[in-house]
């Protein structure tokens, strides 16, 4: 007999044991899981609470927080370049002309020593005309020789070469590349530029030296290129150079050849010569304190980089001492002409108007200006000697 407190199960549906159907088999309890028990109240179809994750790390949460942006304005031109005020409160903007990636802005040239920027196409054209007139020479043309006059021409030092004078009496073509040449020379021996009027300008009294040229070039002239040169001036005192005390020591301590032989005697004056000359150019020139008179000053003189050590600076002061003796000669003649009086009188008259074209005495009338180490090395091969020859202030 049944009860009516008992519940019959009901009779499964078709649904729960479906095989061919749209519908998933849907079981009493999850698939291979256990039974569950009577306290936990699960229902088998509601899926499990999933554990809480951190949310994913981002860009922004490692930098911090983004910055808030600016403010979009409706005018989208660019701003204007930042300008900086003057001293007299004008505004003048800054305009970047290169590009800085660590290269060298400047550059020296380690022939002629000119500086320059090596971006600029400019500057390299300039570099490379000033440098091939500083190492070839400067080209005055090929009829440079020709247009001189007769008593201005010299011999050079090989066959074919010549040395022109110029002065201020010359025409003013000739003037200007002698000026030339004369800026190249002053700036590679760094000395004081000296004024162009006063060295070319016949009408300016310091030009001139009692109807005389004051100065006088001499351009070494190799095929159509000046390779040397000269400028010389008129002056009328100097200092001589004279020998360190403690060098006049130490030649007289070398100098004593007792006990001897003959070779070994002339193989210690050699290299005390040599240790001489060694000491001499690596010291300070020493001048007199009183001076004596002279009568040529050089007051430039250059030899072109790949024409050195070939005597062109020799020649040239050869041609100036020879020059000034024809010009003497010339002076002097000249004043016999004119001059009708007595042998007496004409001698005072000679006296008086040959004192700036005077004689040479020799190469003791002839001084440097104040000259740098490889002038005095010229100097001292020229005069012969370490010391005794001399100097001029300019």
């Amino acid at each position: 007999m049944l009860s009516s407190d008992v519940t019959v199960p009901s009779s499964p549906t078709c649904a729960d044991y479906a095989v061919f159907s749209d519908e998933p088999t849907r079981a009493s309890s999850p698939p291979s899981s256990p039974p569950g028990f009577p306290w936990e109240q699960q229902t088998p179809y509601q899926d499990a609470p999933k554990p809480l994750q951190k949310p994913p790390k981002t860009a922004f949460s490692l930098l911090g927080k983004r910055k808030a942006l600016e403010a979009v304005s409706d005018n989208a031109r660019l701003l204007k370049k930042p300008a900086t005020t003057t001293t007299k409160g004008e505004t003048k903007t800054l305009t970047q002309m290169q590009i800085s990636l660590g290269q060298e802005v400047q550059k020296r040239c380690k022939t002629c020593g000119m500086e320059y920027v090596a971006s600029s196409a400019e500057d390299r054209r300039l570099h490379d005309k000033y440098h091939k007139q500083n190492t070839e020479g400067y080209d005055v043309g090929k009829d440079f020789v020709q247009k001189a006059r007769d008593d201005s021409v010299f011999a050079g030092a090989e066959s074919g070469d010549s040395v022109c004078a110029i002065d201020c009496l010359d025409k003013p073509a000739r003037k200007k590349k002698a000026q030339a040449v004369l800026e190249i020379v002053q700036r590679e021996l760094g000395a004081v530029p000296i004024p162009e009027k006063q060295i070319w300008d016949h009408k300016d009294t310091e030009s001139l030296l009692e109807g005389e040229p004051r100065y006088t070039a001499y351009m070494y002239i190799r095929g159509s290129k000046c390779v040397g040169f000269m400028l010389i001036e008129k002056i009328e005192e100097a200092y001589s150079v004279v020998e360190p005390a403690s060098t006049a020591l130490k030649r007289a301590a070398s100098a004593d050849d007792k006990g001897k032989t003959a070779l070994s005697a002339l193989k210690a004056r050699k290299q005390a010569t040599e240790e001489a000359a060694a000491r001499a150019a690596s010291q300070p020139i020493q001048l007199s304190q009183n001076t004596r008179p002279a009568k040529i000053g050089i007051s430039r003189i250059w030899t072109s980089p790949t024409h050195r050590h070939q005597n062109i600076g020799i020649t040239l002061l050869d041609t100036a001492v020879l020059h000034h003796a024809q010009r003497a000669e010339q002076s002097e003649q000249k004043l016999r002409r004119d001059d009708s009086t007595t042998q007496a009188a004409d001698a005072v008259v000679l006296d008086e108007h040959l004192k700036p074209v005077g004689k040479l005495r020799g190469k003791d009338d002839v001084a440097f200006s104040q000259p740098t180490e490889a002038g005095a090395r010229l100097a001292r091969r020229w005069f012969g000697k370490l010391y005794g020859w001399t100097v001029y202030v300019d």
